[in-house]
């Protein structure tokens, strides 16, 4: 079910290991303690499925830092430190989400090199990607602090609906165009650099929903592109059409509205909407809100400008990170619990599958990160050990021996289970997830 990357016998480990040796960040073994990344679900798509044995390991340096992007049926892996920067891709190809400059409708593994760059976040969709990276040229010890920092964002994969921000999508794509089309699909199998208006602004901050991608720069404001049929963009009650370019909400952004709201220091989104979360505290949502999510004791079909959410929970705690998932929303407050809100495997147990407003998952506590998709959620304790609940889980996404749907939150089994396991972090996809393990066994 979970594997820690390395040895299987599915048809991909030639290429997996060739791409493995490309790279001098990532190998096959490692006798030692050492950093390594545990890849689960996908089932239906020729990846890992309910394999109980874990042998060669991928295994990483262990200077420098690590990121995860998990998308539908696609993966990143990147290691990056001042002399290298390397990412492992893998999964489904058909879009050119891999980036590797091909597309292929078969399992695909390899790897890409951004340049002289330091990577700083990975996002992935149903089948785009975005590699956020800084240029080593211009040093500084905080992005999320210093707008002196130069960022570029890069994006490959699906641009149907102009979800990777360049100016093409399929009502946009003629001859001239610098995207390509292949059988009605419009795509980019190489990174490309995403362009703002303002050439001064940096990205500091890059999440990706099913079909839309959400920016927030450095001076404070949020860009979206890609589907907007249900909202995801938040541009506004007239605006619900597709943007191929990174496009201003003015609502939230400081350089229009967003001064009398705060600046933003989160986003969140995985599937149809979006949570953003301010610096004093204040809540916002746009997207599809019909099953609930929204956290204001109704179901709203779309939000299609940024709604603020009063007071999800008591005003004695304090919201530390947000999690968007496709039916449901989480909470993180500073004292470790965890909240939720909207309709499925909630974690709230099998008979209770739709709450209109934030109720506490009980069974967990001292959490420190929380993570969601379309149908499933994550959660890291103070402890290093991963919970996991939500439906489907007959591929294998839930990290479960048995592959049952789980309604409350229930520790991973496999490698996480192992003595001297701590997982450092977490990213799920639509169809499974990668983990980052401290791995001392």
């Amino acid at each position: 079910m979970a594997q820690v990357l390395g040895r299987t016998a599915s048809r991909w480990t030639g290429a997996l290991r060739r791409s493995l040796l490309r790279s001098s960040q990532f190998h096959t073994s490692a006798p030692q303690a050492t950093i390594s990344v545990v890849r689960w679900g996908y089932g239906t798509e020729g990846f890992v499925h309910c394999e109980s044995e874990a042998a060669e390991k991928i295994s990483v340096q262990a200077s420098g830092n690590r990121y995860l992007g998990a998308g539908t049926s696609h993966y990143l892996i990147g290691l990056s430190n001042e002399n290298d920067c390397s990412i492992l891709v893998g999964g489904m190809n058909n879009s050119g989400q891999l980036g590797n400059g091909t597309t292929s409708e078969d399992v695909t593994h390899s790897s890409i090199k951004p340049g002289d760059f330091e990577i700083l976040a990975l996002a992935c969709g149903r089948e785009h990607s975005m590699i956020l990276v800084k240029d080593c040229k211009f040093p500084s010890p905080s992005v999320q602090t210093s707008p002196a920092v130069k960022t570029a964002l890069y994006a490959f994969g699906n641009s149907m609906y102009g979800q990777l921000g360049l100016g093409v999508s399929k009502d946009t794509l003629s001859s001239k165009s610098s995207g390509s089309m292949d059988s009605g699909l419009v795509f980019k199998a190489s990174p490309t650099k995403v362009e703002l208006s303002d050439p001064s602004e940096n990205v500091i901050q890059v999440q990706c929903g099913l079909d839309h991608t959400v920016l927030l720069t450095d001076q404070g404001n949020l860009y979206t592109m890609g589907w907007g049929a249900d909202g995801q963009l938040g541009l506004g009650p007239e605006s619900s059409s597709d943007r191929a370019v990174p496009t201003l909400i003015e609502r939230l952004s400081w350089k229009a509205k967003g001064k009398e709201v705060g600046r933003i220091k989160q986003i969140s989104s995985s599937t149809d909407f979006t949570l953003a979360l301010t610096e004093n505290n204040q809540l916002w949502i746009w997207g599809n809100a019909e099953y609930g999510q929204c956290m204001v004791n109704k179901k709203i079909d779309r939000i299609l400008e940024p709604m603020l959410i009063p007071h999800p929970i008591s005003e004695t705690e304090t919201i530390a990170s947000v999690a968007a998932g496709g039916t449901f929303g989480l909470l993180l407050t500073e004292s470790g619990k965890v909240y939720t809100c909207g309709y499925g495997a909630l974690g709230l147990g099998r008979d209770k599958i739709q709450v209109l407003m934030p109720e506490q998952i009980t069974s967990l506590s001292g959490i420190r990160k929380i993570v969601a998709s379309t149908d499933q959620a994550a959660a890291i304790d103070d402890k290093g050990h991963l919970y996991t609940w939500g439906t489907y889980g007959k591929i294998g996404r839930l990290v479960r021996r048995n592959l049952e749907d789980c309604f409350t939150p229930k520790r991973a089994d496999e490698v996480f289970r192992e003595r001297n396991v701590t997982v450092l972090d977490v990213a799920l996809g639509q169809d499974g997830g990668l983990a980052l393990i401290d791995y001392k066994g």
